[in-house]
């Protein structure tokens, strides 16, 4: 269930994964060992039910019977706007464990009816494309990564898991009750609809977050400025007529360059730029000097130069 574009980035980084004993957090720790993949729990009991210490009791016992460390916060009480209150009290002990225990990634257990949630929520709302789409699947923060390798995956195929292996978990009541906006939502439409088209709901956010990628890629004269994202910078590429092979990402990724001879790409302000790379003799010593101080990549110079582009607008076109 954990897909194989996951695997290589699990196995090759130090992994904590966020485990409360529910269903889709105890699937997921069962799942991963089954991959072989290394990691450690971190587990919050908030106090707030019959069987939290009853949970936290069990969560250590599946820790020690894998061998596996765990790291357990008590929260203090919160009397008021709870979800908010121990959303931002879960991240901030999960992000002081990766930075001082230095876990790459934090595995956290969200699937498809979790972000369909998310969607309509905000549908509800109005939103734009962005808020829509929410959380991602590999969602890179200052200390760590957050993985969502259930990120496509229906809860009910969680649950058929669940049951054909006999995996022990405890239910939050708490996801009944309706006075929670993404419960009501969860009960009256996402569960329901799900169920029914799931592969459509699956093949519409990967048509949205296509169409929100294109929106991260930005034409200047004939240069194109976009993240340093593996799949931007080779769409930036096609666009330029280059398909580029894998060795060829690789390539584009780690450095100023030029990509078979006639495309460069070079890295400012944390922004990749991609365009058709010319070369130039004989450039005068006063443009050598402005790109120099602009700090412009050699690579580009000559393109600046010869299409008598304005220093200043590119900057501009970085913003």
């Amino acid at each position: 269930m954990i897909d194989s574009k996951y695997l290589n980035h699990l196995k090759q980084g130090k992994n904590l994964l966020a485990f409360s004993h529910g269903s889709d957090s105890s699937a997921l720790f069962f799942m991963l060992l089954e991959k072989n993949i290394d990691f450690d729990l971190a587990f919050i009991n908030y106090k707030t039910r019959k069987n939290s210490d009853k949970e936290e009791q069990s969560a250590k016992k599946l820790a020690k019977r894998f061998h596996k460390k765990i790291y357990i916060k008590t929260a203090p009480k919160i009397t008021k706007n709870f979800e908010a209150h121990a959303r931002a009290l879960r991240y901030e002990f999960f992000e002081k464990l990766c930075k001082n225990h230095s876990y790459d990634n934090l595995l956290l257990a969200h699937h498809l009816n979790d972000k369909l949630e998310w969607f309509l929520m905000q549908f509800s709302k109005g939103a734009g494309l962005r808020e829509l789409l929410g959380f991602k699947d590999i969602e890179k923060r200052k200390y760590f990564t957050i993985i969502r390798p259930l990120l496509e995956t229906p809860k009910e195929e969680i649950s058929n898991y669940l049951k054909e292996n006999n995996i022990t978990y405890f239910h939050d009541e708490s996801n009944y009750d309706e006075k929670y906006f993404r419960n009501f939502i969860r009960k009256n439409f996402a569960n329901e609809f799900l169920k029914l088209y799931p592969n459509g709901v699956k093949k519409s956010f990967k048509y949205l977050e296509k169409d929100l990628k294109e929106e991260n890629i930005c034409e200047f004269k004939n240069i194109y400025i976009t993240q340093k994202d593996e799949s931007l910078i080779a769409k930036c590429f096609k666009k330029l007529g280059v398909l580029l092979s894998a060795k060829q990402r690789q390539e584009a990724l780690k450095s100023d360059g030029v990509i078979s001879h006639k495309i460069g790409i070079v890295y400012m302000q944390e922004k990749a730029l991609i365009f058709p790379f010319v070369s130039c003799e004989k450039m005068p010593k006063e443009f050598k000097e402005i790109y120099r101080k602009a700090k412009i990549p050699k690579f580009l110079r000559a393109y600046l130069y010869t299409k008598n582009i304005d220093v200043k607008e590119l900057m501009q076109a970085l913003l």
